[in-house]
């Protein structure tokens, strides 16, 4: 099933440029920072006094031109100081006009409201606390959002780093990647190679914080990549993709794993070649269509995808998500956990109790087979997958934990039977769960337990938990750590609980 995240995000598809900033500090307020390749200026975050905001920097070159649907090329060093004081435009957003309950009652989850969209998009955001400096060597969150790698970006208020930041003392990076065509084209001329190149941005954007974030005080070798539903997938196919350099030391999946994400089998580059046809790139020899799909405009590759009627045509699907490609994407996942082919780093797996009300298709009295459906979805979607994965940890002695979280809030909950849906736990690790009215005293003070676990995983991802009050995971042990479950802190129970019918591979 392909996730299908619908966003009200106008906007234009105009490429906008970091503008050069006019005013040069000496850095007497730690504002102006000088990276390896270019000095950017940034901010105070707005309506906080102690945390540091570098919007919209620059990790790769714009993927425009003979660069569409390429690997990013790396960030050329520039002569001026980037204005680096908001977010810069977001990747183009696949949406297809379905009402969800992100589009019409929780908006901000994928994006901002009115937040724009461009291809010059591959660009990275870090929140540091105002006094950290150079040599500080802070530990260091890398943030990969959702959005079913068709839409969502950095720029979404549920995931602003200020708080986090603030009250555990850490930076924090979040990034864009290509979406949609733009990210996995599939396309035949590719030749089954490089075929995911939004999963390549993320790597890209990894070596540009490793190679720059100690200008801002934090420490390349304390690093830890996290993610959420699609960047979850991704987190956990980064694994697999780079299992003996991944120049982070941890990894985090909220609601997704390798296996449980959405992968297209397109061995023919059919559905690019029908987007092609729809915007006259018409060749029988596949490095023509490419060539001419580069040039064509942005606007009108994503229109014929979002327009897409697949009724009209033989009910055939078109879709554009990740792809095996062996490179990025493998095919059986199965094989490389019982081999140990992935990196061998601790790794923190979680999800929601009820992923699947919000991912079902949206009926405002609620799914079409009720609290039944929400169970089954769950299952097949991260209980099964998440299983998997952290078995699969644990038999090779890599020190994993699995989380599942229950929380329910009158802010955050604009139906009873959304129960803990999906994207639920991400105000939690965020702190930003008082956007949509305030907070509950037990809901401020779990997000605050949430926040510091999470914390204490990236200060020490080998250790931190155990010293936090968490076993590692174990089948059998009573090390299922429970959130939100009625009490501020962690409720232990069986670590095979929730996975009757999951077989296990």
């Amino acid at each position: 099933m392909r996730l299908s995240y619908a966003l009200l995000a106008a906007g234009s598809f105009q490429a906008v440029q970091c503008a050069p900033s006019s005013s040069h500090n000496s850095g007497s307020d730690n504002l102006t920072i000088k990276t390896n390749l270019f000095t950017v200026r940034g901010a105070i975050f707005p309506n906080t006094t102690d945390v540091r905001f570098f919007g919209g920097i620059p990790y790769a070159e714009p993927p425009v031109g003979d660069l569409r649907f390429r690997p990013p090329a790396t960030a050329k060093p520039r002569n001026e100081t980037l204005n680096a004081t908001w977010f810069g435009p977001s990747c183009i957003q696949y949406s297809n006009g379905q009402h969800t309950v992100y589009s019409e009652y929780l908006t901000g989850f994928l994006l901002k409201p009115g937040q724009v969209q461009s291809e010059d998009c591959l660009t990275l955001n870090i929140w540091a606390p105002k006094g950290s400096k150079e040599g500080d060597a802070l530990p260091v969150m890398i943030w990969l959002h959702g959005g079913g790698h068709t839409s969502g970006g950095a720029a979404s208020p549920y995931k602003y780093g200020h708080r986090i930041v603030r009250d555990q003392n850490v930076i924090l990076v979040a990034l864009n990647y290509r979406l949609n065509i733009f990210g996995y084209p599939k396309a035949a001329a590719l030749d089954g190679h490089n075929l995911n190149p939004g999963l390549l941005d993320q790597r890209k954007a990894v070596e540009w914080v490793y190679q720059n974030i100690h200008a801002f005080g934090g420490a390349a070798d304390k690093m830890i990549l996290f993610g959420q539903s699609a960047g979850a997938f991704s987190v956990d196919m980064y694994t697999y993709a780079y299992p003996s350099d991944p120049l982070v030391r941890g990894f985090i999946a909220q609601s997704g794993m390798a296996d449980s994400s959405t992968r297209t089998f397109d061995p023919f580059g059919s559905n690019f070649t029908y987007v092609a046809s729809q915007v006259v790139c018409n060749s029988s020899v596949a490095d023509e269509v490419f060539s001419c799909m580069q040039s064509a405009p942005a606007s009108s590759l994503i229109t014929v995808y979002n327009k897409y009627n697949a009724t009209l045509n033989n009910n055939a699907p078109l879709s554009f998500t990740p792809t095996p490609d062996n490179e990025t994407v493998f095919a059986n996942y199965t094989d490389r956990q019982a081999r140990g082919l992935f990196a061998h780093l601790p790794m923190l797996i979680s999800q929601t109790n009820d992923e699947g009300s919000s991912l079902l298709p949206f009926d405002p009295a609620g799914p079409a087979g009720g609290q039944a459906a929400i169970d089954q979805f769950t299952r097949s979607f991260s209980t099964c997958p998440s299983a998997r994965g952290a078995l699969a940890r644990k038999s090779w002695n890599v020190p994993v934990w699995r989380v599942r979280y229950f929380g329910e809030w009158p802010n955050l909950n604009p139906f009873e039977w959304l129960g803990a849906y999906h994207s639920s736990d991400i105000p939690m690790v965020f702190g930003t769960s008082d956007l949509r009215g305030p907070d509950t005293q037990m809901e401020r003070e779990t997000s605050r337990y949430y926040q510091a676990a999470w914390a204490a995983f990236v200060r020490d991802p080998e250790k931190g938990l155990v010293e936090y009050g968490w076993s590692m995971y174990d089948p059998i042990g009573e090390t299922l750590v429970k959130l939100g479950n009625g009490s501020v802190g962690a409720v232990f129970t069986l670590g095979d609980v929730f996975d009757d019918g999951c077989g296990y591979g």
